[in-house]
């Protein structure tokens, strides 16, 4: 009998090239759920800017209502405020490097992002506009608190949000 031992053709030599392989893949595998992972991290200054605009936003519209011109506030201040910020999110993930795809996870994300950051937010916001209500608060400190809360609640969800990442990033490493 003879054996062939000029290419390794043997059960030993073909499972070696088997496991680089699959250890390459799995290296591939953690690269791309890393870059994911990163590319969802939202900058450190987007949660107190967001929360600054929609805080100031709240007051502004509440000053505008009251002087009965609340056409310029619906037409010109609210879509304004959302291209600025939609601008600022863009302009922060193209200066990282980093542009999501359009595709059905990205929506996925996105209504995730709803959940567990503007809706806490939002009944935060109720809650302390109701309280001041109840308490006897004019119409300008119910405001004035709800957007304060609403401001914070929405830099403390974008936190969060960041350092739920961030620990799955350590995991991964």
């Amino acid at each position: 009998m003879e054996q062939n031992t000029a290419g390794g053709g043997g059960p030993r030599g073909a499972s070696l090239p088997v496991d680089v392989a699959t250890s390459a893949l799995r290296g591939i595998e953690c690269a791309q759920a890393r870059a994911r992972l990163q590319a969802r991290l939202v900058p450190d200054w987007y949660g107190p800017l967001s929360g600054a605009v929609i805080a100031i936003y709240c007051v502004a519209a509440q000053r505008l209502l009251e002087a009965d011109k609340i056409l310029v506030q619906q037409w010109v201040v609210w879509p304004l405020a959302m291209l600025v910020a939609l601008a600022l999110r863009r302009a922060s993930k193209r200066s990282r490097g980093v542009i999501q795809s359009r595709s059905a996870l990205s929506g996925t994300e996105r209504g995730k992002m709803i959940r567990t950051v503007l809706a806490p937010a939002v009944a935060a916001a109720c809650l302390v506009g109701l309280a001041c209500w109840a308490a006897g608060g004019g119409t300008h400190v119910t405001v004035v608190a709800m957007a304060v809360v609403l401001g914070l609640g929405i830099w403390a969800g974008f936190a969060r949000h960041n350092t739920v990442i961030r620990r799955r990033l350590h995991e991964l490493a």
